[in-house]
């Protein structure tokens, strides 16, 4: 027979094991990061709706990062650059970043005031958007694109105050010798993807940009991140594939791919970047 203290011991347990909380699941993160560029920042900022699902996506690791367009309206005057700060600060609480697409140095400038006059505030990257590779002065819009450079650097400290500001660019189409200069200069890249399919992507060859893995190698082998942007929408999209395939199996197709690649397969995968949030299916959140 059992000692009375045994006895006590037994109901103990028992009692701890029924009262115990259970401990609620930590949410899946993606095996990559991701970022998703945003068509209307000011329209989803005032959305309380929209905003309410980007930091469910935040909070549950399907997304790290955003990229707002159409930030203008929110620049104009101190009601709207509080409200920006006051979204940006949103996004940071529910752990994800900002990057701000930049497509000149007047806009530097504009998000410097909106840090500036809201203390505690800051803006986690830049990405250019100069197409200089589409441009009949090839030469004079990357002279652009390096000016705007520069002054992301000089005033990154405003920027992103005691944090340091990441610098990157969405590319098209580089020369190797660009990709070089350019390299030298960047944190990350967005690598334009337009692909119908995740099986065309790594193997693709542009008509006049040539072999898209030996782009991505250029960046990769250089020590700046290298992120493939895959489109829900534009010209050519990739739409059907993340609605069927999920985010996760598109981007498990390109990291395989770039893992059997002879000559860079040793090269790692960063993270993807997709345009835009609101043309991601909603199917393609799903785990799959």
């Amino acid at each position: 027979m059992p000692t009375r203290r045994w006895l006590l011991t037994i109901a103990v347990l028992v009692f701890a094991c029924r009262c115990a909380p259970v401990a609620a699941p930590t949410p899946a993160a993606p095996a990559i990061a991701r970022t998703a560029y945003v068509r209307d920042g000011a329209a989803l900022i005032a959305s309380p709706d929209a905003r309410a699902a980007l930091v469910d996506r935040l909070a549950h690791r399907q997304l790290r990062g955003v990229a707002p367009y159409q930030l203008s309206p929110l620049l104009v005057d101190a009601g709207g650059r509080t409200r920006l700060a006051a979204w940006i600060d949103e996004v940071h609480r529910a752990g994800g970043q900002v990057i701000v697409p930049v497509a000149g140095i007047d806009r530097v400038g504009a998000l410097a005031r909106v840090v500036a006059e809201h203390p505690g505030t800051w803006i986690d990257g830049a990405v250019t958007e100069v197409e200089y590779w589409n441009q009949t002065d090839r030469a004079g819009a990357l002279a652009e694109l390096r000016r705007l450079l520069d002054a992301l650097a000089a005033r990154g400290p405003e920027l992103a105050p005691g944090r340091g500001l990441r610098i990157g660019a969405y590319l098209g189409y580089p020369t190797a010798a660009e990709a070089a200069e350019l390299a030298a200069r960047l944190d990350f890249v967005h690598l334009d993807y337009s692909v119908a399919s995740p099986r065309d992507a790594w193997t693709h060859v542009h008509a006049k940009g040539g072999p898209l893995r030996d782009r991505y190698a250029w960046f990769a082998e250089a020590g700046v991140e290298v992120w493939p942007i895959f489109y829900a929408t534009g010209e050519v999209d990739m739409a059907a594939a993340l609605g069927a395939l999920g985010l996760g199996g598109v981007e498990a197709r390109f990291a395989a791919d770039l893992a059997a690649d002879p000559t860079y397969g040793q090269l790692a995968a960063t993270g993807f970047a997709y345009f835009t949030l609101e043309a991601v299916p909603p199917a393609a959140w799903e785990s799959r």
